[in-house]
């Protein structure tokens, strides 16, 4: 099983959050797994030399990748194409780099040999769901058909945190770039079409399966985790930790007592806002030549 992880741009705390990903992988993963880093600047991956595979992609390949719509995270589908082209013989399982493992992997990678298909978990059908941009999706492919898919009100939205893509079931990778595709052509609003393409693709071929139950993703409390982590490697970093130390470290933390998600009302979220609008800092000083 190939364990892989997209991680390119600027923004260090995505390479803080891989770091600890891979270091939960490498304290939970079989010793045949295979860790894949696909990135635009492995030399930001070097701690874990002899440890992982990085696959080195530039901006012609991810603007390639965007597609003819230019869509951004069309991108993950391609990544993962790519992986099992390289590797046909080996099921998938890709993370987003903010996840941990918190258990053993053997459950998933003898599913995904097995031909079972996983994502993180079931967020719950389209036409049911709650948030702006999911009633808009159901609003605007309500009844439609994509890749002969029809979007009725039984669909589910996964999470796309996660996603386990069996080697007998490849193919779906195809499926799924094509209706992302359609569904962009469509005018469909774009912050989950890539999401709810892997949804409906990969399910086409194995009744997708949750796997929270060994994952966690902190997509809802990133703020805490971030800090959390930064400390942590600021830790390995000043006491000179090797790879195996740092291990240990990870397995001595307690990583399902801090919280996955924080639900933040409306109002607070805009009363933070309007505060740093309002007070912001006015009267900066600096060092004088």
């Amino acid at each position: 099983m190939n364990i892989v992880y997209l991680v390119f741009g600027t923004k260090i705390e995505n390479y803080q959050q891989a770091y600890f990903s891979i270091f939960t992988a490498l304290l939970h993963k079989n010793d045949d797994d295979k860790i894949i880093v696909i990135t635009d600047d492995s030399t930001l991956f070097g701690f874990f030399e002899g440890k992982i595979e990085t696959i080195v992609i530039n901006q012609d390949t991810i603007r390639d990748w965007e597609g003819p719509h230019q869509f951004f995270w069309r991108v993950k589908i391609k990544a993962l194409q790519l992986v099992a082209q390289k590797y046909p013989q080996d099921s998938i399982l890709y993370l987003d780099s903010d996840t941990f493992f918190y258990k053993n992997t053997a459950v998933l990678r003898t599913a995904l040999q097995n031909g079972n298909q996983f994502m993180h978990l079931n967020e719950g059908k389209l036409s049911q769901l709650s948030s702006k941009t999911e009633k808009l999706m159901w609003k605007q492919m309500k009844g439609k058909s994509y890749e002969n898919i029809i979007i009725n009100e039984n669909v589910a939205m996964w999470n796309a945190g996660l996603i386990g893509v069996s080697q007998r079931h490849f193919e779906c990778l195809d499926l799924t770039l094509r209706i992302n595709d359609a569904m962009c052509a469509d005018g469909v609003t774009r912050r989950l079409i890539e999401q709810f393409a892997f949804s409906l693709g990969l399910n086409q071929y194995s009744e997708l399966q949750p796997a929270d139950h060994i994952v966690g993703h902190y997509w809802g409390n990133k703020i805490q985790w971030n800090d959390t982590i930064s400390l942590f490697l600021r830790e390995c970093l000043m006491k000179k930790y090797d790879l195996g130390t740092v291990i240990e470290r990870v397995r001595e933390m307690e990583l399902t007592k801090m919280p996955i998600r924080i639900k933040e009302s409306s109002t607070q979220r805009k009363l933070k806002n309007l505060i740093d609008k309002f007070y912001t800092n006015q009267r900066p000083v600096y060092i004088k030549k």
